[in-house]
């Protein structure tokens, strides 16, 4: 939620996931609970129930802004637009089990977090204590929210699952390596894309033991087709005998992939223009040789000729 409206941004907005796939979203423009995906449309009444959850959010986390700016002493103006944020996440594990938790934020800094083992809220800040205090006392009640995300969060995560599984399935990412001239040697580029779900480790390797560190920051970026694609890229000084390879882990490979680099370096090509330019010079002597001793012989048969006419006169 935005402090103050702002031109092509709602004021308030809600993103629904189920784990890396955005399948719903509320707007304060639209004020409807929207499905992502086509499969979701069958939901109508689910969605109608929503959207008046959603609405009734609306009002009362306004007022929880307020509340929080207030405590904070920040101060509504359009030159310092504050955000103020809200996320809740249940986890459903193959054996039965739920896990889950929920945090608020204001621009970006965390304040509260939920305690599941005490099944309370805790300040994450210093400057949180006391609001976490008047938080809990007349905004949130610890035990209510914990029955929320321990069974309402979960009982419509398997609604939704049912009808975009086919978006969730596990996707093998696909492996790109390239590399370019820099100042001090050459780049290596590891491109990964086409995988999912988002989580993912890629990292250059030096004679499969030694980790190359990266100084550029790699981000992973999602697809059109709710796949993710990241580039890893390395500078290296080439060294004879040194290699290279790409190691890529994902959920969806049973081991780590590794792609080495093969360097197409100029030498290379050089050996074999040399090698060219040798053959045909070796040719090139090979004829020449053998018209200069084919030549050489007529000369000589000539001479032979010359001799034996003479004698006979």
């Amino acid at each position: 939620m935005l402090s103050t409206s702002q031109s092509g941004l709602p004021q308030y907005s809600i993103t629904a996931y189920v784990d890396d796939v955005q399948y719903g979203r509320y707007t304060s423009d639209t004020r409807r609970c929207e499905p992502l995906f086509q499969s979701l449309m069958v939901l109508s009444k689910h969605l109608d129930i929503q959207t008046k959850n959603a609405q009734h959010t609306e009002i009362t986390q306004r007022v929880v802004m307020d509340f929080i700016m207030d405590r904070l002493n920040k101060t509504y103006d359009n030159r310092n637009n504050h955000v103020y944020q809200r996320k809740i996440v249940c986890e459903l594990h193959e054996d039965g089990t739920v896990e889950f938790y929920k945090e608020v934020a204001l621009d970006g800094k965390e304040l509260i977090v939920f305690d599941k083992e005490r099944v309370a809220y805790a300040p994450a800040t210093q400057e949180a204590v006391l609001l976490t205090q008047l938080w809990s006392k007349y905004y949130s009640d610890a035990k209510s929210d914990k029955l929320v995300m321990e069974n309402e969060c979960t009982q419509h995560m398997k609604v939704y699952i049912s009808f975009i599984k086919s978006f969730l399935t596990k996707k093998v990412p696909h492996v790109k390596i390239s590399s370019s001239e820099s100042e001090s040697g050459i780049k290596l580029h590891c491109r990964v894309y086409g995988f999912y779900p988002r989580d993912v480790e890629v990292k250059w390797i030096k004679n499969e033991r030694d980790e190359i560190y990266s100084e550029e920051s790699a981000e992973i970026l999602p697809n059109p087709d709710g796949t993710y694609q990241i580039r890893v890229s390395v500078e290296v000084t080439p060294e004879e005998g040194a290699t290279y390879s790409c190691h890529v882990d994902h959920s969806s490979l049973e081991t780590i992939h590794m792609i080495p680099f093969e360097r197409k370096t100029k030498d290379s090509n050089i050996t074999y223009i040399v090698i060219a330019v040798a053959v045909a010079a070796a040719l090139f002597l090979a004829f020449g040789l053998g018209f200069f001793i084919q030549r050489k012989r007529k000369e000589f048969k000539g001479s032979r000729q010359s001799v034996s006419t003479e004698e006979q006169d």
